[in-house]
Parts: structure tokens; sequence; C-alpha cells
């Protein structure tokens, strides 16, 4: 008899597990999404980052930029507004740093139900950039693992290890406009990590600046509905690419160590008109296995008060 109802006992927890996994998308499935070079739908640029710059191993990061030219509606009547602006949605493939490849073979027909378009990534953007006048501020924005690329060479298609999907609109107009997270202008007013930690530190007098809390305990001392944003922080002349802008976002350490805290995605980053995301830095990635790096705390926090980037080879 008390074995029957043991059993009974136990049959309810695992059927109560089971409910809060799927309750909580533990079962979720992950995504493909194939990335084209010549594709009709949107305009792609990809680029090569290599490491060693910044986190002192030689490897690479990929980026993958899938942008779509919009033109920007004002108001409930859609009124156009006669400009043309950019939605971003970026790949970011990062290396294994268990293994020596961040790609592997993949059969297009064995994943075909998981496959998503460009329609519903369009989808995905406008739910995660406030592109909806009805959405609401989400805690987390970006997709780690979620979605991966796959991408073809030759006959073969192989899809990314370690992927991070995270979404951008360019929105180029004066400083005095609102730019809510997610933005990039670059007619912003600029701010370095540097001058911005002073503006903090002068308003929160007893509080640490939130970038600088890197391996501290996971508080959080942003209003995350208002705070969170990406800020302008300098131009850079691109020899035979024209004008770079480089920005930094606002945004904190909220995980454990044992986690990435994969929503301060790309955290410092360089944009170049028409051409999208062409540099830099994935502290979150790289400090969650800084055991398996030749650098210390220290770098990581210097690389953060200095603002450096990996820029890819192309616009080195």
């Amino acid at each position: 008899m008390k074995t029957s109802k043991l059993k009974t006992k136990c049959i309810k927890i695992w059927l109560v597990f089971i409910y809060l996994l799927l309750f909580n998308g533990g079962f979720s499935q992950t995504k493909y999404f194939l990335y084209e070079e010549d594709s009709k739908e949107f305009i792609a640029s990809s680029f090569t980052l290599n490491t060693h710059s910044l986190y002192k191993i030689k490897r690479e990061v990929r980026l993958f930029n899938v942008m779509s030219k919009v033109q920007t509606f004002i108001g409930n009547k859609g009124i156009y507004n006669g400009q043309h602006d950019y939605n971003i949605m970026l790949f970011s493939i990062l290396p294994d740093l268990d293994g020596s490849e961040d790609w592997y073979e993949i059969n297009l027909d064995t994943v075909q139900s998981s496959m998503i378009n460009f329609k519903n990534l369009e989808e995905l953007h406008k739910k995660n950039t406030l592109s909806h006048f009805n959405n609401v501020v989400k805690q987390t924005t970006k997709y780690f693992n979620d979605y991966k690329v796959i991408v073809k060479k030759g006959s073969t298609y192989y899809a990314s290890k370690y992927c991070l999907l995270q979404f951008y609109t360019v929105r180029n107009r004066p400083q005095a406009f609102t730019n809510v997270y997610g933005t990039i202008n670059t007619q912003d007013s600029m701010h370095s990590v540097a001058q911005f930690g002073k503006i903090f530190k002068n308003a929160y007098p007893s509080l640490q600046f939130p970038l600088y809390r890197i391996g501290e305990d996971p508080l959080s001392f942003l209003d995350w509905s208002r705070d969170r944003r990406e800020y302008l922080s300098k131009q850079i002349t691109l020899p035979h690419h024209g004008t770079g802008y480089q920005f930094w976002t606002y945004v904190d350490w909220t995980q454990h160590d044992y986690n990435y805290d994969f929503e301060r995605g790309i955290d410092r980053f360089i944009y170049v008109p028409e051409k999208g995301i062409i540099g830099g830095s994935f502290d979150f990635y790289f400090y969650h296995h800084r055991k398996k790096l030749p650098i210390k705390y220290t770098d990581f926090l210097n690389n953060i008060k200095e603002e450096k980037v990996m820029v890819a080879k192309e616009f080195d």
C-alpha cells in the first residue's frame, strides 16, 4: 500500500515537473534561418572579427547583418515622413571555446519544420524593438541559441553552434528625440562610457556604475523600462569606407557566473551606414569562459572603460 502511494506521489511530482517545463518553454525547439548573400528579400552583409585583439585568443566571431530598408510612418494615421530608415537583424556566431569548429554540417530536410523565413524574422524584430504601438517592454530582447544561422558552402549546409540574435532600428534624427532600447541614431549627442560613468556617479553617489559591475552580485541598478539604451560614443574615419559610428550599450550585469548574461548582447559596436554592424565586443560570452582565456579581470574591465572593440578585417 505504501509503495503504491509512493509511486502515485512520484508520478504527480513528475507531471508537475513536465508541466513547468512546458509552461516555461523548457522544450522549446531551435529555429533555423537560411542566410543568403544574394537574397532579393533583404540586404545582406557579413563580416569576420578576430578575437585576439580583445580576448587574446586566435579565434573568430562572424557577424551576419540581415537588413531591410523601411519607410518610417508617423502617427496613428500612418503619415509617411519621407525618410528611409533601416531595420537590422544581427546574427553573431561566437566561437566554440571547448572545441575547434564553430559550425556543424546539417541536412535541410531534417529541419524543414524548424525553419523560419525573412517575414518571421521581421515579426521577431517588431516584437523586440517596440515597433508595435501596443508592445510592452520586455526583460529579454535577445536570443541565444534559440535561433541559428545556416549557410551554404559549395553543396553543403552548415549551422552555427553558438548564435546570438538581436535587433536594431536605425532612426537618425536630432538627439532631442527619444531613443528607446535597440535604436541606432547617428545624430544623437555623444557620450563616452567614461563621461557617462561620471554623470551616473553624480546622480547616484552610493551606487557603482552598472557597466563596471562585471563579476559582482547580479543586482540591477537600472530602471529597465526607461534606462536601457544605446549611446553614440564617437565617429570613426574608415579608409575607403567613409564614416563609422561607435556605440555602447547602457545595460547592467544581472546573471550569476554560471549563466550567460546574453541580454548584454554586442555591448559595444561599430555601425556603418548601408553596411550594417562591422565590429563589436561580446564580454558576456568571453567573461563566462574567462578561465579558458589568457586575460585577467582587469583586462575585461579596461576593455569596457576604454571601449575596445574587434573590427572586421575589411575595415581594419
